[in-house]
């Protein structure tokens, strides 16, 4: 007769059958996860939803975790073991911190503990198997009412940051490139044409030599001369213009905004603070861009027949903003410029020089006028 199972022998059955389920979630082989509550760790499945937990998460390029009370890793897909270069099961049971940079895991600290009041997010330095840092941005959502259970999302910002570097330095190689071609043309085509002109005084002085037609040929060139001059500095002054280097900002500012409402006829309004001082070459260029693109924008665009900019300073924060009366942005093409950051040359490269200085654009738009923020730290 087959003697009953023990009470001994059933534990260690449950034990063993437990043990097995764990490491089946560990491998990811299993659609559950184990979260530890007060009373005790509860397997949660998923297998009677419509599309799997795990066939969603694990075809997701981001990686993705799930932490219980502690900020233990209790469950993570495969795209996150392969950014930390780690099997998965020497993910799952360990701290989220303890793959964090040792710089960043205040920070790290912070976001976790924010997110008991408000899901947030944030960028943060992991570190390879290998020992490389990975820039990633995380964010963090509560899971449970209890607050016990935390979701991850975890983007590896690498290419990210690589593109930026690279605009950064096509943008810096931009700004040497114009400066260049400033001088060339302030000191080579200007001294050329100033010497042309020198020589056309001499004939102009003979002139009475000439007939009419000759004398009247001669006449027109010098002025043809004098005009190409005055355009040649002009575009050599926008290009780069010195005052920038050698007075600073609200100089440089000063004269481009006379000069564009000349040209223009559009009327500016200019307000500067008395005391605004020297910023850094790096800040003085990117503002000087952002009003000249502006401007640009405002005289091409808008219709509007006058434009105010205020530079404000408070504390280390420098508010920019250009404003018009024109016709306005319209709707969708605002949601391309705030949303996904698209909608032109002009506004992404203004974010970009922006986004690498620490700043932030803004852009409002209505029926009266649009108005645009940049918004920067300043030492």
């Amino acid at each position: 007769m087959k003697s009953e199972m023990s009470d001994v022998d059933r534990t260690q059955q449950f034990v063993e059958e437990a043990q097995e389920t764990l490491r089946a979630i560990q491998h990811g082989t299993v659609d559950a996860f184990v979260v530890e509550e007060p009373e005790g760790c509860r397997v949660y499945t998923l297998g009677g939803a419509d599309l799997p937990y795990s066939t969603l998460v694990e075809k997701m390029q981001q990686g993705a975790a799930m932490l219980d009370a502690r900020g233990c890793v209790v469950y993570c897909n495969l795209s996150l073991a392969q950014l930390l270069g780690l099997p998965r099961e020497h993910v799952i049971g360990r701290l989220l911190l303890d793959f964090v940079a040792s710089e960043d895991q205040p920070a790290y600290q912070k976001f976790l503990d924010e997110n008991q009041v408000v899901s947030n997010e944030g960028e943060i330095r992991l570190q390879h198997s290998d020992g490389t840092l990975i820039p990633t941005g995380l964010s963090f959502t509560l899971l449970s009412r209890d607050k016990s259970t935390t979701g991850v999302l975890i983007t590896d910002l690498t290419l990210q940051k690589k593109q930026m570097k690279f605009a950064s330095r096509l943008q810096n190689m931009q700004d040497e490139e114009r400066k260049r071609l400033a001088r060339e043309l302030h000191d080579s085509i200007g001294q050329t044409l100033a010497a042309l002109g020198m020589n056309i005084s001499v004939v102009q002085a003979q002139s009475h030599k000439l007939d009419s037609f000759g004398a009247r040929a001669v006449s027109e060139n010098a002025q043809l001369v004098d005009q190409v001059s005055r355009e040649i500095r002009t575009i050599s002054h926008l290009l780069h213009p010195p005052l920038l280097d050698i007075a600073g900002l609200a100089s440089a500012l000063r004269w481009y905004v006379d000069g564009f409402s000349e040209r223009s006829n559009i009327k500016v309004d200019l307000e500067i603070p008395c005391d605004f001082g020297r910023l850094p070459d790096e800040l003085e260029i990117a503002i000087f861009r952002i009003v000249q693109e502006c401007l640009t924008n405002i005289h091409r665009h808008s219709g509007s027949a006058t434009a105010a900019i205020r530079l404000h300073q408070e504390g280390n924060t420098l508010t920019v903003k250009v404003q018009d009366n024109g016709k306005g942005i319209p709707l969708e093409k605002q949601h391309e410029l705030i949303e996904s950051g698209r909608g032109g040359v002009g506004f992404a490269g203004m974010r970009e020089r922006l986004r690498r200085l620490g700043g932030t654009l803004e852009i409002q738009s209505g029926e009266s006028g649009t108005v645009v923020s940049a918004i920067l730290k300043v030492a």
